[in-house]
């Protein structure tokens, strides 16, 4: 039972600034609160941040062993060529870094191009990240075609398909979202805009529009060594794909789904205002070539073990490369403790 004199909104922020060192978003807060105000659990909060993938982002396990050697090992596969990642949804989260990030620490030459078609924040991103690695560039991706543009509240959310508030009125934070205004764009296909060459790390995260992206990206797919994109399992916009969708076109074009990370799962608001997380929504989707030349394979090891912290896929990955190559790299994996 709540306590009476429990200061509810107080007590959210301040579980969320102890846990996860930021503000709670409004959707998030209001959310809390009016649970707390029905008289539900305050354990109920703290157990719910515990259990969402930015507070273990944020308190990771232990990172696997990743030995400078096993890392300038397989850095010999790109010879002189950069690490080259492709970012489609490119602004900057206030929650949360890229999902690459890991890559770019280990100070691996690396070049990163960017799509990002709302100005501010592709101007956001470049103040932030000066340098020579990053390349930003103005494209909204999608199928080549004219499409419309729905900018909401939450930008973050923004997308070339509309809300669909059928569903989202009957979940928590969902319910929030809403169009402020709409501009026209023209998309561009991935394989009109990007470079020639290997494609290490493609990241898609265009609300919804992932799978129109990809159908652009037919010729780069086939020198593309990993996929993660985000898909959603139940229509945040109306007549969006869904992640079967995308996952039988990537499996039709040699990629393997390995694993679905940062399910994002949401509450229904009965009347009882009682808050449990029941729907997965949507997730982060990974996919790795399977038909992987070397350079595609060292890719996938270095960020199965750096981005993703699998050790067990890194060094499977590793083992096929040296039986390629005559290598021994693999070896590093079993000369310290596992």
């Amino acid at each position: 039972m709540t306590r009476p004199d429990l200061d509810a909104a107080a007590y959210v922020t301040a579980l969320f600034r102890l846990a996860l060192g930021r503000e709670p978003d409004g959707g998030g807060l209001a959310h809390w609160t009016g649970m707390l105000a029905a008289g539900g659990d305050p354990t109920a909060v703290l157990a719910a941040i515990q259990a969402s993938d930015e507070y273990r982002r944020r308190h990771p396990p232990e990172a696997p062993r990743a030995s400078p050697a096993l890392i300038a090992g397989l850095a010999v596969a790109f010879g002189a060529a950069p690490l080259t990642i492709i970012d489609v949804g490119a602004q900057i989260l206030a929650a949360e870094a890229h999902v690459y990030e890991p890559l770019r620490r280990r100070d691996l030459p690396h070049h990163v191009i960017g799509f990002e078609p709302l100005s501010e924040r592709r101007a956001e991103r470049v103040t932030t990240e000066a340098g020579g690695a990053l390349e930003m560039l103005p494209y909204a991706i999608g199928d080549g075609g004219p499409h419309v543009l729905h900018i909401n509240n939450d930008d973050a959310t923004s997308s070339l398909f509309p809300l669909n508030p059928a569903l989202n009125r009957a979940f928590n934070h969902l319910h929030t979202l809403h169009t402020l205004r709409t501009e026209r764009v023209e998309t561009h296909r991935l394989d009109e805009v990007l470079p020639p060459g290997p494609i290490d790390f493609l990241k898609l995260d265009i609300q919804g529009a992932e799978l129109m992206a990809l159908k652009g990206a037919e010729a780069c797919l086939t020198r593309t060594a990993l996929v993660h994109c985000e898909v959603e399992f139940a229509p945040i916009y109306a007549g969006q794909p869904l992640f079967h969708e995308v996952a039988a076109y990537l499996a039709a074009r040699g990629f393997i789904l390995i694993d679905l990370l940062e399910q994002a799962r949401y509450s229904y608001q009965p009347e009882s205002r009682r808050a449990s997380m029941d729907r997965l929504i949507w997730a982060d989707a990974l996919f790795f070539r399977e038909d992987a030349d070397d350079r595609m394979l060292a890719a996938q090891a270095l960020a199965a073990l750096l981005v993703y912290r699998k050790p067990s896929l890194a060094e499977h990955l590793v083992a096929r490369l040296d039986a390629r190559t005559g290598g021994r790299l693999a070896e590093i994996f079993t000369d310290g403790p596992a």
